[in-house]
């Protein structure tokens, strides 16, 4: 794994406008259509990797509550 800095910006810091791709639907989703009341959580992850396959029921659970 190559080393690479985190960009992460401070908890609770609001976030800026952004355009991202949806691998799911093809749309092009902004935080104007992901906002929810409660937050808005975005995660980089590779839908083909087994981890994360291993992870989609517990990603989905997350999205639900």
């Amino acid at each position: 794994m190559a080393l690479t800095e985190s960009g992460m910006m401070p908890l609770g810091k609001i976030a800026p406008a952004f355009k991202l791709p949806d691998t799911v639907s093809g749309r092009t989703l902004s935080l104007a259509d992901t906002k929810g009341k409660k937050g808005t959580l975005v995660m980089f992850i590779c839908n083909h990797c087994p981890f994360v396959k291993h992870l989609y029921p517990a990603l989905a659970r997350l999205g639900q509550d």
